[in-house]
């Protein structure tokens, strides 16, 4: 594998990453008119949850098959930041005075 098969599936797997999210959760703008409830909240940490397991195992994946770490170090920082706009987002939703309480229910 040369070095821009490294650069071309390092580029893919950030866009991956971008998409991933986008497939597991609703818009910012969703979150931030709808969700208003500690249940809708834990929804979307749940799809959180799931964009993260499915990005990492789609990185891993094709950081082995080209035997490189930057597909996920590229994949890392895209979710990172979609982490991030998401969190954003559910902080100024509706919901955020009322916290979820994750241990009873």
């Amino acid at each position: 594998m040369n070095i821009s098969d490294e650069v071309i599936f390092s580029i893919f797997m950030a866009l991956e990453g971008l998409h991933a999210y986008s497939a597991f959760l609703p818009s910012i703008m969703t979150i931030g008119t709808f969700v208003e409830t500690p249940e809708k909240v834990r929804m979307i940490r749940e799809g959180e949850v799931l964009a993260t397991v499915f990005l990492a195992a789609l990185s891993t994946s094709v950081a082995i098959m080209v035997k490189s770490k930057w597909p996920l170090i590229m994949a890392a920082i895209a979710g990172l930041a979609m982490l991030g706009v998401y969190e954003y987002a559910l902080h100024n939703s509706p919901a955020k005075e009322q916290e979820p309480d994750y241990f009873n229910g």
